[in-house]
């Protein structure tokens, strides 16, 4: 029943974008013309058309169309590397408008200036300031919807498979890991807004791609723009966006194991001002030894221009994902499999299962104050639910004929995070330099609770034959018994300035101040989850500064040299025994150099870090923990992306890491981890993704 109301619900928002694309045609024209110059054609200009902000980009042979037009007094705005700014006034009233335009090269052309611009972009949900790559003391990497069409990417796992130094796992099924340089520490973001699951849990399911842009992946610590926990990292999910004209997509597959992708999405204008963008997903799979999914997701975003200066945005997306969970397959001491035991068996409990809800809402406004100033304020609220049972543990009997299922396991976390970010970002000259900040006000309130309780029943630690298993060995059920809170308000004020001091050499310093405050019980219920006894409460309060400072170095202009020193911190939320208060908060940094070469097709980045993390919680068994870890990583990455020749693109990479772990002199006790490489940390990571183009429209 839940899952028919779910996809009722998504044929409600298709039918609500079918009807929004009927009216965007009703009493409307379209705006048209070729765009030429003395020297021929003019490709991939811009055409905006005022008031109203309608834009688009002329094709590669100078053509644009501005559909859904009302009838009106507009100006029509044309701009193009290398070509003065056109303007025309156009007058709409009774039939469509048809314009040939003709631009006139720039005299102040500079020779060599080349079409990278675009490329060496990064989001504001990234940069937060109007800053080309080029000029920023970071490293970043993005992944777009070309590149997850072509590679068949449908969840984010997938995704960061083509992204250098981050290695993505997956656990049980449907828990998705990511490791940056080394560091499980990272904080996933969508459309800039902070997914708390990750830096809790270190791992969380995630739902297709469907309503994806691209994604990008800012490495090393980002705790200064992006709050606690970001040590890695940090990963943004950019969703679609609502678009000026009309535009729709749709593609189905099917693969082996049973598995069907579907998406179909739509955007464009409602009316002059009204935009919107609707995206459906459906993805289902029986999977490699019976590890399948059923994930379905919706997604509306609609957009009013208030003026050409003002604008609201209001998005939401809903989800509901099932999972069939997989423990794996216990071996020998030697690493190999038990005798005559199958692989291709999943020896799990058939009624293992791992779900998630997901129910996703954005409010986002951005106002130009002045020609220097401009506001933004986002405001976001998610309820996410995850209900887990699973077989954890499989082992093996001494005659090694069967498998004992020795650890079932059950919990449902519920998180409900309020957050609000509010920014001014701007530019300013002082003493005749060059000045672009950001400054804002974060806040986020965390209500998280993860439910436990026993379980019973004939299938209990069910012994299974090796051979010809019989998976199924009774019923299991649980009853809930208890919930463990997690309370925190996080208020951060923080500052970004970026110094332009010449044409070869800029700067950037950044710092924020983080308020955190942390209430952590646990507390007995009955099997309806009514409150039985509370218990006892924990409290973590901290005042944190966080900082980042960087330089880049342009001995010419397609060569940047970069170098940057950040830090962050992580609040450990585990409560010590001994006296019922919290651990220390975890510490880190990192110091980088790099340099940056670009051509006009393709660029070379080439970075390395020395990271590091203090004040880790070790944990020595039976219950005791102590603060005496330190981990660091220090490394280096190669990255390359670009046309190599006509029709030839490639995203290629190669990054090394020596990880380790270290004492750490406060601990009381030797850390018994000391001398090992971080959990799950390669030393090697190569990647490479490329496609090749034939002019006839083919490609490999």
């Amino acid at each position: 029943m839940r899952k028919s109301n779910v996809l009722s619900r998504l044929l409600v928002i298709f039918s609500m974008s079918c009807f929004m694309t009927s009216m965007s045609f009703a009493q409307t024209y379209s705006v048209s013309g070729h765009v030429t110059s003395e020297q021929g054609v003019v490709a991939f200009a811009k055409v905006l058309l005022n008031p109203g902000n309608n834009g688009v980009v002329c094709d590669a042979n100078g053509f644009f169309e501005l559909k859904n037009i009302a009838k009106g007094e507009y100006t029509l705005v044309v701009s193009a590397m290398g070509y003065e700014d056109y303007e025309q006034s156009v007058s709409v009233s009774t039939s469509d408008v048809k314009l040939t335009i003709v631009l006139n090269q720039d005299a102040k052309l500079i020779e060599g200036v080349d079409i990278l611009a675009r490329k060496a972009e990064i989001p504001s949900g990234v940069n937060k300031m109007d800053v080309k790559l080029r000029d920023l003391p970071i490293t970043v990497h993005s992944v777009n919807r070309e590149v997850l069409d072509q590679r068949g990417a449908n969840d984010l796992g997938k995704a960061m498979e083509n992204v250098t130094g981050v290695r993505p796992r997956n656990t049980y099924g449907g828990f998705q890991h990511f490791q940056v340089r080394g560091m499980e520490q990272f904080v996933l973001l969508v459309d800039g807004v902070r997914d708390e699951r990750h830096n809790i849990s270190q791992s969380a399911p995630s739902t297709n791609l469907a309503a994806v842009e691209g994604i990008d992946v800012l490495k090393g610590p980002s705790s200064v723009l992006f709050g606690h926990s970001a040590l890695g990292g940090i990963i943004n999910v950019r969703r679609k966006q609502p678009t000026e004209n009309f535009t729709a997509d749709f593609s189905a597959s099917y693969g082996s194991f049973n598995t069907r992708n579907v998406k179909v999405g739509t955007g464009g204008a409602v009316t002059n001002n009204l935009l919107y963008r609707v995206d459906l997903g459906m993805d289902e799979s029986d999977g490699f030894r019976g590890l399948g999914h059923t994930i379905t997701n919706g997604y509306l975003s609609m957009r009013y221009n208030i003026n050409p200066e003002h604008s609201v945005q209001v998005s939401i997306q809903v989800n509901d994902d099932s999972y069939t969970t997989d423990t794996g397959l216990p071996v020998l001491g030697d690493g190999t499999l038990v005798p005559l035991m199958d692989p291709m068996t999943r020896y799990n409990d058939p009624q293992d299962f791992l779900d998630n809800r997901r129910y996703d809402f954005q409010v986002r406004y951005e106002g130009k104050i002045s020609e220097n100033l401009k506001l933004s304020n986002q405001v976001s609220y998610y309820i996410d639910d995850i209900n887990y049972f699973s077989t954890e543990s499989l082992t093996i009997n001494e005659t090694q004929d069967s498998l004992l299922r020795s650890f079932p396991f059950y919990f449902n976390h519920q998180t409900k995070p309020f957050q609000n970010q509010l920014e001014l970002s701007g530019k300013y000259k002082l003493v005749g330099i060059e000045n672009k900040f950001v400054v804002g006000h974060s806040i986020s309130v965390l209500d998280r609770k993860t439910f436990r309780g026993s379980i019973d029943g004939p299938g209990k630690f069910a012994m299974i034959s090796i051979v010809d298993p019989v998976l199924n060995q009774g019923n299991l059920f649980f009853t809930d018994h208890s919930y463990q809170a997690r309370m925190e308000t996080v208020n951060g004020f923080f500052g970004q300035n970026w110094i332009n001091f010449s044409d070869k050499l800029k700067a950037m310093v950044a710092v924020r101040l983080d308020a955190f405050s942390g209430e952590y019980y646990t507390n007995q219920v009955d099997a309806d989850r009514n409150l039985i006894e509370e218990g006892e409460v924990a409290t973590f309060n901290a005042l944190v500064p966080t900082y980042r400072g960087g330089l880049v170095y342009q001995p010419v202009e397609k060569l940047a040299i970069y170098g940057s020193y950040n830090n962050y911190f992580k609040p450990t939320r585990r409560i010590n025994l001994a006296d019922g208060t919290l651990f220390d908060p975890e510490f880190g940094y990192q110091g980088e150099v790099g340099v940056r070469y670009e051509l006009k097709k393709i660029s070379f980045n080439l970075a390395g870090f020395y990271l590091a993390r203090t004040n880790i919680l070790e944990n020595f068994g039976g219950g005791v923990f102590e603060n005496v870890g330190t981990g660091t990583s220090r490394g280096v990455e190669l990255d390359v992306q670009g046309e190599i020749i006509e029709g030839f693109k490639l995203s290629a990479g190669y990054a090394y890491a020596f990880t380790n772990v270290e004492e750490n002199r406060d601990g009381t006790q030797p850390n018994p981890h000391a001398g090992n490489r971080l959990r799950f940390a390669p030393e090697h990571i190569v990647n490479f993704w490329g496609s090749y183009e034939l002019k006839m429209g083919l490609g490999f």
